[in-house]
């Protein structure tokens, strides 16, 4: 059981009972508890601000986009803090695509159980000029979310650069879309459906692997460290040996592709230094 990989599916078919029942536990913990869930929150925004978006020019002077590993190592971590609370918690990937707005359970005011849904908000810190309160949201009409074929355009992108890019501009539109406190870099990471778009994101970068390459990054990269963890790029390259997958990705991946003689060649990653299990985070 211990090597069984975490399948992460569409919001429509996953547990999302067990979702709601740790996102709510986690909801319950003080800030200070490094199990909660304005913990991890702060993590993206406010206080901690340690997101990547777009590019930064490092200290070697050579420009860096970090924007997907970084997040794909902070949702292996959150993920693993959500199973601690319910050990059937996965997350799973929110489909815009689809233009039929916020998911039911994720927009519900109440959970079957007639308690508050704690997929439809999440609790915030009092942040300077704000008291403490849960998030809100006032999403845009379906239509203006983005489109089946916007996304195929951009998983045709051969070079990683250009994808992420690309991708980033998606993933505004979404934050945008759903307006509130997920339009702003602070207050996104406090509001459930942030978990659900970026898996969304993670899963189209894997869809994006499978078609030009799992190691189809500069060799640059490689070695950069996603801080606050003490993982680099190439740990979080291959999904399979962090331990999860995404349901029904090869069905859905666009046919493999030749990758282009431009494209920069590096040996393959070695085994991620992540466990596949749980992983306690200290502040």
């Amino acid at each position: 059981m211990a090597n069984q990989l975490v399948v992460r599916k569409n919001v429509d078919a996953a547990d999302v009972a067990s979702l709601r029942d740790a996102y709510a536990k986690m909801q319950a913990l003080s800030a200070n508890d490094n199990r909660s869930w304005i913990f991890w929150a702060g993590y993206h925004g406010f206080p901690q601000y340690r997101c990547w978006h777009h590019g930064r020019v490092g200290s070697d002077g050579f420009p860096y986009d970090l924007f997907l590993p970084w997040h794909r190592a902070y949702l292996q971590y959150f993920e693993h803090t959500a199973r601690d609370q319910n050990d059937g918690a996965r997350l799973a990937w929110w489909d815009w695509t689809r233009q039929t707005g916020i998911p039911a359970s994720y927009s519900a005011p109440r959970g079957p159980d007639r308690k508050p849904n704690p997929l439809a908000s999440g609790p915030m810190p009092a942040m300077p000029g704000s008291r403490a309160r849960r998030t809100r949201r006032s999403p845009d009409v379906p239509a203006n979310l983005p489109s089946p074929a916007d996304v195929t355009r951009v998983l045709g992108l051969s070079q990683f650069v250009d994808f992420s890019n690309q991708l980033q501009d998606l993933h505004d539109q979404v934050h945008g879309w759903v307006s509130g406190d997920m339009g702003v870099i602070a207050t996104s990471a406090f509001d459930p459906i942030f978990w659900a778009h970026h898996c969304m994101i993670d899963r189209l970068w894997y869809l994006w692997q499978l078609r030009w390459g799992v190691t189809n990054i500069p060799p640059n990269y490689l070695r950069q460290t996603l801080a606050p963890w003490a993982l680099t790029v190439q740990d979080v390259l291959d999904i399979n040996r962090l331990g999860y997958e995404y349901a029904g990705a090869v069905a859905s991946s666009p046919p493999p592709a030749p990758r282009p003689k431009a494209s920069p060649k590096s040996s393959p990653a070695p085994a991620a230094t992540t466990p596949k299990r749980r992983v306690k985070v200290k502040a």
